[in-house]
């Protein structure tokens, strides 16, 4: 004889009762309150719980990570049973919202994304074109210029106004070429 333990601690509520471990038995002997003489159906996925004197196959989702279908977060799932709800298997990619069965592809999301990326790099190209700008009014106002800086200044300029022209909402927008 077998005895088939399980872990009657395992949660608070004592809701499932894994299966642990077994040993050898005597034959004349009743199984500890911990232990089944019934062998547990080992099962993909599943793992064998007591209830009720029985072996009932319990989702075992433990050590997977698991998603918010709201928030996207990830949580690595502890506990046995079906997953929670509001939560998926289903890893979510960029640009993605849930679906109601899968994450679907979000192109307001995508869009958002363009227009935020379109105004950075408005507002980076605006500085560094204010920094060469000042520094080439400097070098003319004090008269210290060399080359072609005066044709550059208004080069500069010239790009300044076309950048401050740029619809950065515009997930097609076109940004004017930098002065050589």
């Amino acid at each position: 004889m077998i005895n088939y333990y399980f872990n009657n601690q395992f949660d608070k509520e004592n809701k499932f009762r894994p299966y642990t471990h077994s040993l050898e038995a005597n034959d004349d002997t009743l199984p500890p309150d911990n232990a089944l003489r019934i062998a547990p159906e080992k099962k993909d996925g599943f793992i064998p719980c007591e209830q009720d004197g029985k072996w009932i196959q319990v989702e075992d989702n433990r050590e997977k990570t698991a998603y918010n279908i709201e928030t996207k977060e990830a949580i690595e799932i502890d506990y046995l049973g079906q997953i929670k709800e509001g939560f998926t298997l289903l890893k979510p990619f960029e640009f993605c919202k849930w679906s109601g069965e899968e994450w679907v592809h979000d192109d307001e999301a995508e869009k958002e994304q363009m227009i935020k990326n379109n105004q950075a790099l408005r507002n980076a190209l605006l500085n560094e074109a204010n920094d060469k700008i000042a520094i080439l009014q400097d070098i003319i106002d004090l008269d210290m210029q060399e080359n072609d800086e005066e044709a550059q200044l208004k080069k500069w300029k010239k790009y300044r106004i076309l950048l401050t022209r740029v619809d950065a909402s515009d997930v097609n927008v076109v940004f004017p070429s930098k002065p050589e």
